[in-house]
């Protein structure tokens, strides 16, 4: 195989991490502010003013797009130096991206229950805060994890 397409299959590796785990982000934004947006209605309905923290929940599943960036880079980083280990790269950007999507997935399911939950009792803010940390853990050693493997690569 070519040198020029071994780059280009690890870079879809790259590609992939990011768009993948952008995907995640989205459904997990779009879940988590569909119960910000029903939260609030409830709140005017009952003549209550909107808790403006609920988009603290809205916008915790964005992070994994910023770490599927961050991959983005490592990728295309140790392709251009290993560029016939496209095969590891290919594979730890689609896995790692659905590792990263499937906690901003959960992240954003998480945090619309923290939404419907902290709009009906007023409490809780921190408590919901930390299990939406726990599920973003699991992106953060998606990315580690894979990092320390393309260092086993080399």
């Amino acid at each position: 195989m070519e040198i020029q397409t071994m780059k280009t299959l690890g870079e879809m590796g790259a590609t992939a991490a990011l768009g993948i785990s952008a995907v995640g982000s989205a459904v997990g934004i779009g879940m988590a502010g569909s119960a910000a947006i029903g939260a609030w209605k409830k709140a005017y309905a009952q003549g209550k003013g909107a808790l403006f923290t609920l988009l603290v929940f809205v916008g915790a599943p964005m992070s994994q797009t910023i770490y599927g960036m961050i991959m983005l880079i490592f990728i295309n980083n140790a392709v251009q130096a290993n560029p016939e280990n496209w095969a590891a790269y290919l594979g730890a950007g689609i896995f790692g991206g659905l590792g990263m999507a499937t906690s901003a997935w959960f992240q954003g399911k998480a945090g619309a229950a923290a939404a419907d939950a902290l709009n009906e009792t007023g409490k809780g803010f921190a408590n919901y805060l930390m299990v939406l940390g726990v599920v973003e853990t699991i992106a953060l050693f998606v990315l580690v994890f894979s990092q320390m493997a393309f260092v086993s690569v080399k």
